[in-house]
């Protein structure tokens, strides 16, 4: 799924009117309560799952790296210029890391967020209901 599918899940799920008159109300908000709150933590699962592929992949290209300059090592000038072309490489590749994996986390904590307004919304509505049911 891709971060605008994400970021458009998350608009739609946050929107909601949490006005209750009546118990039926409170109940009918409870249930969509819940729902989204049951959607918030599928794709907060999904979200898991999406970060630890980038990160397999972030691995993966480091180990290869590490490969092609393990393979031919020679003394003098050229280990040195090999050695240097590996770090540029290694921190370039780690930059294009961080920078594909800050979108994920963004939307991590905006779901980690959401769930705790969820929860707390939640509980005047049990109190409303408590208390007009005696």
């Amino acid at each position: 799924m891709k971060i605008k599918d994400y970021n458009k899940l998350i608009q739609e799920i946050s929107d909601i009117d949490f006005e209750a008159d009546s118990i039926a109300d409170s109940r009918r908000i409870l249930a969509e309560l819940n729902e989204r709150e049951t959607v918030l933590k599928e794709l907060k699962k999904r979200i898991r799952t999406e970060i630890k592929i980038v990160e397999r992949e972030f691995l993966e290209k480091m180990h290869k790296i590490n490969v092609d300059y393990a393979g031919e090592r020679s003394p003098g000038v050229m280990s040195r210029v090999r050695r240097k072309s590996k770090v540029k490489e290694l921190k370039k590749l780690e930059r294009e890391h961080n920078k594909s994996l800050k979108p994920y986390n963004e939307i991590k904590y905006t779901l980690n967020d959401l769930i705790i307004q969820i929860q707390e919304a939640k509980e005047p509505l049990n109190d409303y209901m408590k208390g007009r049911l005696g």
